[in-house]
């Protein structure tokens, strides 16, 4: 593979750790609250999120706590596999 490919596939892996660490801690906030503590558009946010539901990831929005959760505990190793605890 090409540099910025390997360097493509590091940042995907890198956002998706940073969004399974904030999911697991229950303190996103909304997902327009969320896309901005990520710099990224909602657009992006749910491009990742659909990402994370395709690697396993049961991912649900809870409106009472105003949150994204997981529906199932788990985190996702090296941004790559979802793994349920």
């Amino acid at each position: 593979m090409g540099n910025l490919v390997v360097m493509a596939l590091k940042e995907i892996n890198r956002t998706i750790n940073w969004i399974d660490q904030e999911i697991r801690r229950q303190e996103t906030g909304t997902p327009n609250e969320f896309a901005g503590k990520m710099s990224m558009s909602v657009r992006m946010l749910f491009f990742y999120l659909d990402m994370m539901r395709n690697l396993g990831a049961d991912i649900t929005y809870c409106k009472r706590r105003m949150t994204f959760e997981y529906a199932k505990t788990g985190h996702f190793i090296n941004g790559t596999k979802w793994v349920e605890d």
